[in-house]
C-alpha cells in the first residue's frame, strides 16, 4: 500500500513541478491517492476484524498468583 502512495504522490509532484498539472488538479489527485489507502483501511477496520477469544489461564500463573495471595 505503500508502494502505492508513494508513486502517486511523486507522479501528482512531478506533474504540479512540470506545469503538466495545476494546483487544483494536484489537490485532487493527492487527496484521491490517500482515499485510496485510508477508506479501504477504515472499512477493513470496521468490519473485518477478527474475534478474539478468552484464553484460559495457564495452570502455573494460577498456582503463582495463589502463592502470592491473589486471587485468580
Amino acid at each position: 500500500m505503500s508502494t502505492g502512495l508513494t508513486f502517486g504522490t511523486i507522479s501528482a509532484l512531478f506533474g504540479l513541478t512540470n506545469h503538466i498539472i495545476d494546483q487544483a488538479q494536484y489537490t485532487i489527485l493527492v487527496t484521491a491517492v490517500i482515499g485510496s489507502a485510508v477508506i479501504p483501511t477504515l472499512i477493513a477496520q470496521t468490519w473485518f476484524q477478527p474475534d478474539f477469544k478468552a484464553i484460559a489461564a495457564e495452570p502455573e500463573t494460577v498456582e503463582a498468583e495463589a502463592v502470592a495471595g491473589e486471587e485468580p
